[in-house]
């Protein structure tokens, strides 16, 4: 036997299959293919982990509505193959493949329907489907199939955009969000508070409802101004300042000042806001907005120090200040006028010139007529929230180009909760539907502030402590 033979003897009196296998061993732990189809194995096992990992975080932290949407929308994208081409929504190509083209000529080649990419997301009132425009299926072909989508894929109405060039976006809903009441994310799902003092500070967006379009209407304190909310009785107004009074309480940069004769908005904050006031007479509201009007005066110095014109930059030690004055007709109409001439000036100052200081005012009104607040204060509220009011003249006031808006609140039929915002950048109002957030909640987020130490005062000796607890 020779010596190469000798070499490879126990090798080569192997069975067959046992030399294959040893041969693909060593392809595959030693060569340069053999290690990279194995790393293309264990990244494809780690991205099928990954997603797997999404998706289960995503079901889980989903609300229970959210979750129906999540599980429509996997039927949506199970069933498109075959809904595409139903409603037209599918392009046929007649080029044949490659297997085609040098494969048995038998049969003339059929040709194969192109269907669009389909993306979903869910939320808690539909699905939005975002797919890619083919030649011939554009906008106006998915606006033709709109009645058959929303059949087949069980929705009450759908609206069809191209938000840019080759891009269709359909926005199904399942349940309209003007009619959808929804808790506030400060609520977990038995109706407790899930958040904490201490928890946002005044960058963080506040979220104030949905339009009717499901986009989130979010206020920023921080970057916004003054506003102005009005609302006959029963409108739902005090849900939208609930919303307002809870996330300034929990912001650790924000000092809330409430000043409110009825009661109805400064008593579930009495003992954590900074300064509040239900009197009935002007003077001591007065004496408050006047305190405003200095501390506006010692913050000058930080325009010097700090080079420039507006204070963005918000702590403890520079707290922002939100200022509510609810029922502000009981001061502006009131019959002393001597001393409603004095709110009124104090008012107006803060209204000019307060926002670049730091201070932010909300005025709430179920009226807001020229007599109960003047042109020069009204001008200074930039942000509007009209609940239903009595007269389109109440409404005109808000918003002077009311007219020649498709929307209104002088309207009877007007669900509780649900207001014409203009908040922020919005170019146009819309139509919103406030997150519930009861006053039976605000009493229990400021007992959490007062367990952390943060109540300023006790509440007043006419109260019937028993009856509060």
């Amino acid at each position: 036997m020779g010596e190469r033979d000798q070499r490879q003897g126990p090798a080569r009196h192997l069975p067959a299959r046992r030399r294959r296998h040893r041969q693909g061993g060593r392809l595959m732990t030693g060569s340069p293919f053999g290690l990279a189809l194995l790393a293309v194995v264990v990244l494809g096992g780690l991205g099928l982990l990954g997603w797997a990992g999404y998706c289960f975080a995503r079901w889980y932290r989903a609300d229970a509505e959210t979750r129906v949407s999540l599980r429509q929308a996997r039927r949506m994208r199970w069933g498109w193959k075959r809904l595409a081409p139903m409603l037209g929504l599918a392009v046929k190509d007649a080029t044949p493949t490659v297997l085609q083209q040098y494969g048995p000529q038998e049969q003339s080649p059929k040709p194969r329907a192109l269907v669009p990419r389909l993306h979903t997301r869910a939320d808690a009132f539909g699905v939005t489907v975002t797919a890619d425009a083919l030649p011939q299926v554009g906008l106006s072909a998915w606006q033709d199939a709109s009645e058959g989508l929303c059949d087949a894929w069980g929705m009450r109405r759908i609206r069809i955009s191209q938000p840019k060039p080759g891009v269709i976006v359909a926005r199904g809903f399942r349940r309209e969000p003007l009619k959808a009441v929804i808790r506030s994310p400060l609520l977990g799902p038995d109706g407790s508070p899930v958040c904490r003092p201490g928890q946002f500070v005044s960058t963080d967006d506040v979220l104030l409802g949905w339009d009717e379009d499901g986009t989130p209407i979010v206020l920023n304190l921080a970057y916004s101004a003054h506003a102005l909310v009005a609302g006959v009785t029963r409108s739902g107004k005090s849900i939208t300042v609930n919303t307002l009074l809870a996330y300034a309480s929990l912001m650790r940069d924000v000092r809330l000042i409430v000043i409110d004769p009825n009661l109805g908005a400064v008593a579930p904050w009495w003992r954590t806001a900074y300064k509040v006031s239900d009197a009935i007479h002007p003077d001591e509201p007065t004496e408050i907005l006047r305190w405003v009007r200095e501390e506006m005066q010692r913050r000058e110095r930080l325009f010097w120090s700090g080079r420039t014109d507006r204070i963005t930059d918000f702590s403890r030690e520079l707290p922002l200040l939100l200022v509510v004055i609810d029922e502000v007709a009981n001061y502006t109409r009131h019959p002393d006028r001597k001393a409603r001439e004095r709110f009124e000036a104090e008012l107006l100052a803060i209204a000019s010139q307060g926002a670049k200081f730091g201070i932010r005012l909300w005025l709430l009104t179920q009226k807001p007529s020229a007599d109960v607040l003047t042109t020069a204060v009204r001008t200074n509220l930039s942000a509007r929230i009209c609940h239903r009011v009595d007269t389109v003249e109440d409404f005109l006031h808000l918003f002077p180009d009311g007219r020649e808006l498709d929307i209104t609140a002088a309207d009877r039929t007007m669900p509780q909760g649900v207001s014409i915002a203009s908040v922020g950048d919005m170019c146009t109002p819309v139509r919103l539907r406030s997150v519930y957030l009861p006053t039976e909640a605000c009493w229990q987020i400021n007992d959490l502030m007062c367990a952390e130490g943060l109540k300023v005062r006790e509440l007043p000796d006419r109260v019937d402590l028993d009856k509060v607890a």
